[in-house]
């Protein structure tokens, strides 16, 4: 009786074990059928003018996001325009600048200024290679009598904000630096507009900052018939040769057609020279209109970012904007890559949420942990007459997280929301703001209610769910079921002896 009883024991134990060892083994392959993840929204900021007067935060790249005052903490920098509630003309506006900070539970405004006029664009970097990042802004300045283009240069400590120059006549929508001359000593690329001779024209500009001066190296224009705009510009070494590349992006041949573009330049020696330019659209001859039915355009970049999206060891160009089918306004994400002097594209991704879907700006980083690059995409969607008809839905702010395997584009997660009578997410930056270890993603746009708009803050986080497949669950019952029958045999079998 022993004998046999030691025989079941062990033939009971030998199931467990095989049991137990399946379970294991196959647990780790392919039965989790996948991840569904999904924003969670940790803050949303208004400005002190909210309900009182106007501002807005628009402009892709008027938001950026870093350690500008060496404290190890992100500060958040934030631009646009402010006005006055009613009759507002354009010596009214004010550019108000902004330094902001999150602590995980409320901002705090570490240093603001203002000047008449708009600020569009700021990035900063250490320009001069003394330890000390300097912020690039770009706007205008408006007075009584004219307005022109400006770029400044501050220095901010954490407690005064130190004007270091200022520079008249350079349009900038957006800006990136290099050290192209390896003397420590980084040189600024500029991309915006110039109004001559009754045209305006999409311009590169090369700087240097030497001496508290802002210095212009190199200018370049162009423009294929009366209308065309650079709205983003970004180096990087597209080729992996060790020399970097400057990428433009924006619109040529006007709005009535426009069509997207890319351009590829080296810097060498002080010298601009364009290797490729690249042009898009769906249809011709034709322009999408706005919800209030101003034009459009046909096909636009608005925003422009490089990094190594798909883990190829090779850096990819990731543009958005939107494009025109001929009925309706598209959003447009599309990625790149640079080889043999040619811009090939990689992917194309269209998508239509209403009347009107529009990437207003892009950036990439690693949001969820997973070791992969991910694009994040901020935009509007919006409906013909949504502006001013209270029968028609409002204009939505679409935030999407998206991944690039090099072969297949997923979206991971995507948010709408309204505030108002409609709002825009204009610009997304991301990164850890309040030392909790966690990417956070932020963006910041425009809201309005009548004639009264205001800046639109919301930090979010994603949060990541495992999905059990139907293998894995049909697994675990047959273990429990298996193991459970095992511990009454043994029971039985002890009872009798």
């Amino acid at each position: 009786m022993q004998i046999k009883s030691k025989k079941v024991i062990s033939k009971q134990s030998g199931i467990i074990f095989i049991t137990l060892a399946i379970f294991f083994l196959l647990s780790p392959f392919n039965l989790v059928s996948g991840q569904t993840q999904e924003f969670v929204l940790e803050h949303e900021k208004h400005w002190d003018t909210f309900g009182q007067g106007g501002t807005c935060n628009f402009g892709t790249y008027n938001f950026f996001v870093g350690d500008v005052d060496n404290d190890n903490i992100l500060e958040l920098l934030t631009g646009g325009m402010s006005y006055n509630v009613t009759n507002y003309t354009s010596s009214d506006l004010n550019a108000p600048f902004m330094i902001w900070n999150w602590d995980g539970e409320q901002f705090n405004l570490e240093e603001s200024t203002t000047w008449p006029g708009i600020s569009r664009t700021t990035y900063a970097s250490d320009l001069d290679n003394d330890d000390i990042l300097e912020i690039i802004v770009g706007g205008r300045f408006n007075n009584q009598t004219k307005s022109y283009s400006i770029l400044r240069v501050y220095n901010w400590d954490g407690e005064k904000l130190q004007l270091r120059c200022q520079l008249e006549g350079i349009s900038a929508s957006s800006v990136d630096v290099w050290d192209f001359n390896s003397d420590g000593i980084k040189e600024i690329a500029v991309a915006g507009t110039k109004s001559q001779d009754s045209k305006t024209y999409a311009q590169l500009s090369i700087l240097s900052f030497k001496s508290n001066n802002l210095l212009l190296e190199n200018s370049i224009k162009w423009c294929a018939s009366n209308e065309a705009t650079a709205t983003s510009v970004a180096i990087s070494d597209l080729d992996n040769d060790y020399i970097p590349e400057i990428i433009t992006a924006g619109y040529d041949n006007n709005l009535n057609n426009s069509s997207g573009q890319l351009r590829v330049y080296h810097y060498q020696n002080q010298e601009l020279k364009l290797l490729e330019n690249h042009e898009w659209r769906l249809v011709e001859n034709t322009y999408g209109k706005t919800i209030t039915g101003d034009p459009m355009g046909n096909t636009i970049v608005n925003s422009l970012r490089v990094e190594d999206v798909d883990n190829d060891q090779t850096k990819e160009i990731v543009t958005g904007g939107f494009t025109y089918d001929g009925e309706k306004i598209n959003a447009q994400l599309k990625i790149w890559n640079f080889k043999n002097n040619k811009i090939i594209q990689e992917f194309s991704k269209e998508w239509i949420s209403n009347d009107v879907t529009e990437i207003k700006a892009i950036v990439l980083d690693d949001v969820d942990s997973d070791n992969q690059i991910d694009i994040i995409t901020a935009g509007l969607v919006g409906a013909y007459g949504g502006f001013d008809d209270i029968n028609v839905p409002p204009e939505q702010a679409q935030l999407i997280v998206w991944n690039w395997s090099g072969q297949e584009l997923k979206q991971k997660c995507k948010e709408q929301w309204t505030v108002g009578e409609g709002v825009v997410a204009w610009n997304v930056q991301t990164g850890d703001i309040d030392n909790d270890k966690i990417i956070e993603i932020i963006s910041v746009g425009c809201m309005y209610v009548s004639s009264l708009c205001d800046p639109d803050l919301r930090i979010y986080t994603i949060k990541t769910y495992q999905n059990q497949s139907i293998a894995y669950t049909i697994i675990t019952i047959i273990a429990a079921i298996t193991i459970i029958s095992v511990i009454l045999v043994l029971t039985i079998l002890k009872r009798r002896r």
